[in-house]
């Protein structure tokens, strides 16, 4: 009996290392050390188009580990032009040219949430895409164009 209870335990943690292992280990390193595409690290002026004009709205910091990209920005500008002070916090990933990033209000989880697609031209200091996210006055969800220009 001693001898079953052993070998259920003994099978019971190399089904857990195999798992932390695969799960977490592997795909960590190779994000961080085998990673060999672009880096967009550092500070990007996010603009936007109001009434046919692009306007600037705001500044993202990204951080990036391998393909893993995480960041803060700080709009200045709403939609409509006013004045605005709003915190919002990034994670996602880049792929080849692609940056997928989801972001949140730092308010609070779920408060207000989106997401940023944007494809990285070969300069690598501009980016063009889309913010898509839920929009109050709308009450939908709303997709609108966005550009990165790497800051000074």
């Amino acid at each position: 009996m001693l001898n079953f209870l052993l070998g259920v335990i003994s099978s019971l943690v190399a089904t857990l290392i195999y798992i932390v292992t695969v799960k977490w280990i592997v795909p960590s390193f190779i994000n961080k050390f085998l990673y060999d595409g672009i880096t967009i690290s550092g500070s990007w002026d996010v603009y936007e188009l109001q009434d046919y004009k692009k306007v600037k709205s705001g500044r993202l910091e990204l951080e990036q580990k391998g393909r893993i990209v995480t960041g803060t920005s700080i709009r200045k500008v709403t939609r409509d032009g006013k004045e605005s002070n709003r915190k919002f916090i990034y994670h996602g990933s880049i792929s080849g040219h692609q940056l997928t990033l989801m972001f949140e209000d730092a308010n609070g989880k779920g408060f207000d949430t989106g997401s940023y697609i944007f494809i990285v031209e070969n300069n690598l200091k501009k980016m063009v895409g889309r913010n898509t996210f839920h929009g109050k006055r709308e009450n939908e969800i709303v997709s609108e164009k966005r550009f990165l220009v790497k800051a000074l």
